[in-house]
């Protein structure tokens, strides 16, 4: 009995030094990328309330948008999510579309990296052309602060709070941008997200969100003239 209580004392000490290096470790706890002078900003409401489509795998309990929208049952992609959204710009009408595919981070390490997703975005704007942008997103401070308490806990919400996850894949850990058609054919840049969630519930998680995706394009190279 001695060494079972002993083995017992030991494991749920071992348990909780594990939970409090988790919650505590400042390696997962760090900010992404603020707007900067000269990015291009564009702001979208939360795709689970508000935006043209939201769906996933049924692995998580957020609500697809709208309730008749498939969900992505097959097991190649049940860990992934869609989302269409309508960008606006700082003065507040409809400026483009884009797309999103989230999927998890295979290098995931919650005590080391925290909750690494993937997205994988298409931005278009009408008359004007297309980029890529491909981000890798911390989600941990929001599993932390919001999910785990409100979902899991039944605790209350005490935002709202502003997020900042992007981090890379570029080495400054800002997304990587790159032009696909129009005027942005040939461009490479950064990106970056911020999500100020004013609202998150038990129902439904982010009911209401301001979410800005904000790039900056590199200087375009002056052209040589031929021989």
């Amino acid at each position: 009995m001695k060494y079972l209580l002993t083995g017992m004392l030991g494991f749920f000490l071992g348990a909780a030094a594990a939970m409090a290096a988790l919650y505590f470790n400042p390696l997962t706890e760090g900010a992404g990328p603020l707007p900067a002078v000269g990015d291009s900003n564009y702001s979208y409401a939360s795709p689970v309330t508000s935006e043209l489509v939201f769906t996933h795998g049924r692995l998580s309990r957020l609500p697809s948008n709208p309730t008749t929208v498939p969900y992505l049952w097959e097991a190649t992609i049940n860990k992934t999510a869609l989302s269409v959204v309508v960008l606006k710009g700082a003065d507040g009408t409809a400026s483009g579309v884009a797309s999103r595919v989230s999927y998890p981070d295979e290098d995931t390490e919650l005590l080391s990296t925290g909750a690494l997703l993937n997205d994988a975005w298409i931005v278009s704007f009408p008359g004007q052309g297309s980029l890529f942008v491909t981000a890798r997103s911390n989600w941990w401070p929001l599993l932390k602060k919001a999910v785990i308490p409100v979902w899991y806990l039944g605790q209350q919400w005490l935002g709202p709070e502003v997020y900042t996850p992007t981090v890379g894949p570029r080495p400054d850990g800002r997304a990587l941008v790159r032009g696909a058609s129009g005027r942005f054919t040939g461009r490479t840049g950064s990106a970056a997200e911020r999500y100020q969630i004013e609202e998150f519930d038990d129902q439904v998680g982010p009911r209401k969100v301001l979410a800005e995706l904000y790039w900056r394009l590199d200087e375009r190279l002056p052209e040589t003239a031929s021989d």
